[in-house]
């Protein structure tokens, strides 16, 4: 028994009977660690995505149009934020709430406005956490 695993093992590119198991053992562990993360990203249901679409600057305003990527089921509470060119925040709303989808869609776009206290250069989602997982 021991000479045929002997003889399987002895893998002269691997660099023999005292390297080869340890490379095979190191493969094996990196196949299950990747498949294990794979299963548990796609099963884990508070995934969320979000990113922008489009925005269009008003001196007293701005819009922001974005879709959240979450479960169907899930509601996520999102923060939109407009910044000046010098980098400060000149707007923000923090009660944008995208709720279960309707159709069962995974992505929901989602058009807000906001006022800003002076012309902004760039709105920007800030941040989206699920608030109700679905």
């Amino acid at each position: 028994m021991f000479a045929v695993a002997r003889r399987l093992l002895d893998i002269p590119w691997l660099g023999g009977i005292r390297v080869a198991p340890w490379f095979l053992l190191a493969g094996f562990v990196i196949v299950v660690v990747a498949a294990v993360g794979a299963a548990w990203i796609q099963g884990h249901p508070e995934r969320l995505n979000y990113g922008t679409r489009a925005y269009r600057i008003a001196p007293t305003q701005a819009q922001l149009t974005f879709d959240v990527e979450k479960s169907p089921n899930a509601v996520a509470q999102c923060t939109v934020r407009a910044r000046s060119r010098d980098n400060e925040v000149v707007g923000r709303r923090t009660d944008i709430v995208v709720g279960p989808a309707t159709d069962g869609q995974r992505v929901m776009t989602t058009t807000v406005v906001l006022a800003t206290s002076r012309e902004a250069n760039v709105v920007e989602v800030e941040d989206c956490q699920i608030a109700r997982a679905g």
